[in-house]
C-alpha cells in the first residue's frame, strides 16, 4: 500500500514537471515583435532582419537580443532562411529559455496594468535611402572592441521610420511604448491581412497608407469578374490565381488566372517583370528564390498580389489589361497553398 502511495505521488510529481517543463517551452517560443542585432547596431523588426538577411546584409551568424528593460536574453528569429511565407511560415523572435530574461523584462513577463495602443500599420510607398545601408566597417570594429553603442558614420538622407537606435534604458511601468508597424515590401501586408482573415477582424484592421487609413478588408480585391472600366485608376491590392513563367531574357511573365470584365469580354491582366528591374532589386535574392521554386514545383501556379492600378490602352484595336510594378516591393508572388485562406475574404468594390 505504502509503495503504491510512493508511486502515485512520484507520478503525479512528474507529471506537473511535465506540465511546467511544458509551459515554460511555450512561453520560450512565443513570438516576439522587435530584438537588437550587435552587427548593426540596430533594433529592427523580424521581417526587417528578413530583408536584411536576402539582401546579403546580416549573416547565417547574426545574433539577436532582447529589447526589454535591462534585458539582454539571446534571440532565435525563426525561418530567416525560407524564401516562401505563409500562416505557419513567417519571420518572428523567440527565446531559447524564458529564464535568459531579466526580471524586469517586459517583453517576456508583460505587464498586466498596462493596455495595448492599438495602432494602424503603415505602409510606405519607398524606401528611405539608407534603408539596406551595409554595418560600417568602424562601427563592427569598435563593437568587436568591447563598444557597446557606435554612432552612424553618417546622418541618413531621411530617417527610416521603421528603425529606432538600439539602447537599453529604463521605461516607464506600463512597459514598451507600442509603435506603428511600417512596412516596405507588399509581403508583410499579405501576411497581416492572412492573419486577420484568420482573426475575423478585417473590417477593423486597419493601414495607412499615404497618409491615409483603410481597413485591410476594402484595401485587398479579387480581380474576378469585376468591371475593369469602372476600376481604371483604382489602385488597390489586387489579388488573383496566375501562371508564371521565365522569359528568356531573364524577367517573368505573369498572366491571371481569373478576368476581369469589360462588356460582354473577359479580359486576364498580365505582368512583365524585366530584368533589369530585377537586379537592380535588394531583395532579388529573395524575389527570384520564390517564383523559380513555383515555376519548378508548382509548373508556373501561384496567387499574385500587386498594389498598382489596372491599366487599359485607350484606342487599341482589342482591349486588354496590365498592371505595370515599377517598385518589386509592390508585388507578392505566392504557392497556391494558401487559396483556402483566401475564400472569402474579397471585397467587390463599386
Amino acid at each position: 500500500m505504502g509503495a503504491a502511495l510512493c508511486g502515485s505521488r512520484f507520478s503525479g510529481d512528474w507529471v506537473l514537471a511535465l506540465k511546467c517543463n511544458q509551459r515554460k517551452t511555450q512561453e520560450a517560443h512565443v513570438s516576439i515583435e522587435e530584438a537588437i542585432t550587435p552587427q548593426r547596431d540596430e533594433r529592427l523588426s523580424a521581417e526587417r532582419a528578413y530583408e536584411l538577411y536576402w539582401a546579403d546584409l546580416l549573416g547565417h551568424d547574426a545574433t539577436f537580443t532582447c529589447v526589454g528593460t535591462g534585458c539582454s536574453a539571446p534571440l532565435i528569429c525563426a525561418c530567416l532562411d525560407k524564401p516562401e511565407q505563409n500562416l505557419r511560415i513567417r519571420p518572428y523572435f523567440r527565446s531559447r529559455r524564458l529564464e535568459d530574461h531579466a526580471e524586469t523584462c517586459e517583453v517576456a513577463h508583460g505587464r498586466p496594468e498596462s493596455k495595448t495602443e492599438k495602432r494602424p500599420d503603415v505602409f510606405e510607398a519607398e524606401r528611405p535611402a539608407d534603408h539596406f545601408r551595409r554595418a560600417s566597417t568602424d562601427a563592427a570594429e569598435a563593437r568587436a572592441a568591447g563598444a557597446h553603442h557606435v554612432p552612424p558614420s553618417r546622418v541618413p538622407d531621411r530617417p527610416d521610420p521603421a528603425k529606432v537606435p538600439a539602447r537599453h534604458v529604463p521605461t516607464s511601468s506600463a512597459g514598451i511604448k507600442p509603435r506603428a508597424s511600417h512596412y516596405y515590401r507588399l509581403s508583410s501586408l499579405v501576411q497581416k491581412f492572412l492573419e486577420h482573415r484568420r482573426d475575423k477582424d478585417l473590417a477593423e484592421a486597419m493601414v495607412e497608407m499615404g497618409g491615409e487609413a483603410v481597413s485591410y478588408e476594402s484595401l485587398f480585391r479579387n480581380i474576378y469578374r469585376q468591371k475593369v472600366a469602372d476600376l481604371v485608376g483604382t489602385r488597390a491590392v489586387w489579388w488573383g490565381t496566375a501562371s508564371i513563367r521565365a522569359t528568356k531574357e531573364g524577367g517573368y511573365y505573369l498572366r491571371f488566372s481569373r478576368p476581369f470584365r469589360h462588356e460582354d469580354a473577359e479580359l486576364r491582366p498580365t505582368i512583365t517583370l524585366t530584368a533589369k528591374d530585377i537586379e537592380a532589386y535588394p531583395v532579388r535574392k529573395l524575389l527570384r528564390a520564390r517564383l523559380d521554386k513555383l515555376i519548378a514545383e508548382a509548373d508556373g501556379y501561384c496567387v499574385v498580389f500587386v498594389w498598382a492600378k489596372p491599366w487599359m490602352p485607350k484606342d487599341a484595336e482589342k482591349a486588354f489589361v496590365r498592371f505595370y510594378v515599377n517598385n518589386l516591393d509592390h508585388i507578392d508572388v505566392r504557392g497556391p497553398e494558401i487559396l483556402e485562406e483566401l475564400k472569402n475574404t474579397s471585397r467587390v468594390g463599386s
